[in-house]
């Protein structure tokens, strides 16, 4: 398991986890938990064209939930876009290397899958809003709890 912090706009910060599924010496693969955003696999690898050597991210995302199916639909494939746009031309700089970005986008399934409605339940971004909402009760509750004896 790999923890990722990310920075959100107006200053959120999300942190999130991923499996590490594969890793050798020129690619790593990983993949999203139930209640993420995406249900996918992300594979990093490195190659050599012409004695350059080319960094590359291979995804394979959809929507966990019809909540997060939406989302991408208004605007979240875009910010996806540029998010990995952003990340791999960052690598680039910290390699003081001429960053290049190409991407080539591929839909495979065109469906909404509204069998997978009950996802919603593990919709992670519902959790922990229900989460924060409950953060001023469980302030208050916290002085009425009982306290452990000590063995």
């Amino acid at each position: 398991m790999a923890v990722l912090n990310l920075g959100m706009p107006g200053g959120m910060k999300l942190s999130t986890g991923v499996f590490v599924l594969y890793a050798d010496d020129d690619s790593f693969m990983l993949m999203t938990p139930e209640g993420h955003m995406f249900a996918s696999w992300i594979t990093f690898s490195a190659l050599e064209q012409d004695g350059v050597t080319v960094a590359q991210v291979q995804i394979l995302l959809r929507a966990s939930d019809p909540i997060f199916e939406v989302a991408m639909a208004l605007g979240g494939h875009r910010k996806e876009d540029k998010f990995w746009e952003h990340t791999l031309k960052a690598l680039a700089n910290h390699f003081a290397a001429t960053p290049e970005f190409s991407q080539t986008a591929v839909c495979v399934d065109k469906k909404r899958q509204w069998k997978r409605a009950k996802n919603i339940w593990r919709n992670s971004a519902m959790r922990s809003g229900l989460y924060m909402i409950g953060a001023p009760f469980r302030l208050i509750a916290k002085p009425f709890k009982k306290k452990p004896k000590p063995s």
